[in-house]
């Protein structure tokens, strides 16, 4: 059972119990109260199923595209992630390692930028799926997530 089945089966049960105790407070017979509980819980797996399949259709469909896209004859966009990376470290060597070197050395007025937290996660989240991506790709292993991370090979 993947972790997402277990943690669909928690929630069932739990949502079961607390339907039972509000159902508890109406004056129903046991084999009711059965066929009740029995049909809630029906209804409610249907949904979580619903969900699940809905996910992991939209997890498959990301998984194509980015192997399409690794997979093409655009050079390019190979490289593209690795401009990025390169483009913010370009950013962060300007504005914390030359800006303040010209200003000490040089005695130029220059002030740095604050670089916006948006940047900071962009960019952390493009370098962190590059070096995963390519961690796997240099160490030959090959499963699901390094061919959805690195293409297949």
């Amino acid at each position: 059972m993947s972790w997402f089945s277990q943690f669909f089966t928690n929630n069932i049960t739990s949502i079961l119990s607390s339907i039972t105790n509000t159902v508890d407070q109406f004056h129903l017979s046991k084999e009711e109260k059965h066929q009740f509980q029995l049909a809630m819980e029906k209804i409610i797996q249907d949904k979580f199923s619903e969900t699940e399949k809905t996910i992991r259709q939209e997890l498959s469909s990301r998984e194509k595209i980015l192997v399409a896209e690794l997979n093409q004859g655009d050079t390019y966009t190979k490289r593209a992630r690795p401009t990025v990376v390169y483009f913010g470290l370009l950013m962060i060597g300007c504005n914390y390692l030359i800006v303040p070197l010209a200003t000490q050395l040089l005695g130029i007025q220059m002030q740095t930028i604050t670089l916006p937290t948006e940047f900071w996660v962009a960019w952390g989240g493009v370098v962190s799926t590059w070096s995963v991506g390519r961690s796997f790709e240099k160490g030959r292993v090959s499963n699901k997530f390094s061919q959805a991370a690195a293409g297949k090979q």
